[in-house]
């Protein structure tokens, strides 16, 4: 493509370089940059792209897109936000690829939009439409994975020059509805400019990514943008945060709920069957449809209902609701049972915020007989204000906790333990503290007993586990199905 066919998404304020040259492809990072590529300076947390002009000059690229002018004579073009153009030149490169759906949804949220997103797949395709789906933890075209990042890194909503090559593989593909989790880093990063949605979902707001927003107030901020991009916002009106995210916002407006009847959307006679899930009837103005969904809890109650209010304002029956819910058996590291041939259970669970940790927590407990055990710990280099609030919430809702690391990153795992246990010591809840993640797992397991529940919490559908040495291979199910095979049960 030329580059003269790119600028014209841009505002240039100067340019030095042929419009008639020819480009290969689009990078912002100076390590994977390729011959021909266009580069893109973006200005990072710890890193600039302003600082390697001439190494990826040197390495084939032929122009930079910076937001200041390079010196001596280089090939560039300068335009005011860089984060901004990369976005926009992406979606031209692939040819726009984001307007060819017919449905574009966004979901953002503290917690939720992974399951969510599931659910609204399997509606859609109980509909007869074919959905690409973008997330935490895959991306996929109908039932095919695609491709992803090879650097191992983890985003829940890509980088653009990753986002719209997927975007572009579902169009191709033939996907007629493009699901995707819209995080706040995304919405703050200028990685979804441009898009417009056809719906975006508000699940709900707890404490998160302070340590990259640097206050609530600017994490709230940042969700809140998705619904300046949307025709329709879906709201939940059980969250009150749902009042400032609907305010002043130029889209069509939808609220969801169980604890009120003033919603749009609502969720009656709800009927919790413990750990085989939930039913509740489903109103709308379209009448009452009978939902059965087999993942347990209040939030799968708030999570389905979500998919469905959004899946109804689209035109979606309540025929294709109702088949596409009760299709579902379990979305991968969310209340996830594992079988394990025990007179006791063990749950994965991705809960990693006070929210999600007491939700997991109260849901196991309301069908467990026996005791509720906790495992769980906290990430390094993040929001070190949430561990003791995690340590409490832990302490106070379950029988016996195990604390243990999770992701430590380049801290060190004992300090960030030390963090969790302020939260605990005016609790009288028995708990152990083992920092080797496997010999916490196996000390739950052994100590297990009928009638317990066991919660893995933090990991979900992760399998690996990042710490000072790097990115390790680190399966949950398998540390628990090995054990298990060592001990006979």
């Amino acid at each position: 493509m030329q580059i003269g066919t790119l600028i014209k998404e841009l505002e240039v304020k100067k340019v030095n370089i042929g419009g008639g040259t020819e480009i290969s492809g689009i990078c912002s990072d100076n390590r994977r940059v390729r011959k021909g590529d266009l580069f893109v300076c973006i200005r990072g947390a710890h890193h600039d792209g302003h600082d390697y002009v001439k190494e990826v000059l040197e390495k084939g690229a032929v122009g930079v897109v910076c937001e200041k002018a390079p010196c001596g004579g280089l090939p560039y073009i300068e335009v005011e936000d860089t984060r901004h153009a990369l976005t926009l030149l992406c979606a031209a490169f692939y040819g726009h690829p984001e307007r060819s759906f017919k449905y574009v949804i966004g979901i953002t949220g503290t917690n939720g939009k992974t399951s969510t997103s599931f659910m609204l797949k399997s509606i859609f395709e109980a509909a007869g439409i074919k959905v690409g789906l973008i997330g935490t933890m895959r991306c996929l075209l109908g039932d095919r994975e695609l491709e992803t990042d090879k650097s191992g890194a983890v985003l829940t909503t890509p980088e653009p020059e990753l986002l719209f090559r997927l975007f572009a593989k579902m169009r191709d593909g033939g996907a007629e509805c493009l699901i995707m989790e819209v995080s706040s880093h995304s919405l703050e990063q200028k990685r979804v400019d441009g898009i417009r949605f056809s719906a975006g979902i508000f699940t709900n707001l707890t404490r998160d990514h302070i340590d990259f927003h640097g206050s609530m107030e600017n994490y709230t901020a940042a969700k809140k943008k998705l619904f300046s991009m949307c025709d329709i916002g879906i709201f939940n009106s059980d969250d009150p945060h749902s009042e400032y995210m609907s305010a002043d916002v130029p889209c069509k407006k939808y609220f969801y709920g169980v604890e009120r009847n003033e919603p749009d959307f609502i969720a009656k006679n709800v009927l919790y069957k413990g750990a085989f899930g939930v039913e509740y009837q489903f109103l709308s103005d379209d009448g009452v449809c009978r939902i059965k969904l087999s993942i347990p809890g209040n939030f799968s109650v708030l999570n389905s209902l979500a998919a469905a209010s959004a899946a109804h304002a689209l035109g979606v029956g309540n025929d294709a609701i109702a088949a596409g819910l009760a299709s579902i058996k379990n979305v991968e590291g969310r209340i996830e049972r594992l079988e394990t041939d025990t007179d006791y259970s063990v749950f994965i669970d991705f809960a990693h915020t006070p929210d999600a940790l007491e939700n997991i927590i109260k849901s196991v407990r309301s069908f467990t007989e026996g005791r509720v055990i906790t495992l769980f710990g906290c990430g390094g280099d993040r929001d070190r204000g949430k561990r003791p609030l995690m340590g409490e919430i832990a302490a106070k809702l379950s029988d016996f906790v195990v604390v243990t690391s999770d992701n430590s990153r380049t801290e060190d795992k004992n300090s960030i333990i030390s963090d969790i246990l302020g939260g605990m010591r005016d609790t009288p809840t028995p708990y152990t503290v083992i920092p080797d993640r496997t010999e916490a797992i196996k000390f739950a397991l052994s100590d297990a007993k009928t009638g317990d529940s066991i919660i893995l919490a933090g990991k979900g559908h992760e399998e690996y586990e990042i710490d000072s040495t790097g990115k390790h291979p680190y399966s949950e199910r398998h540390i628990v199905e090995a054990f298990l095979n060592a001990n006979n049960h």
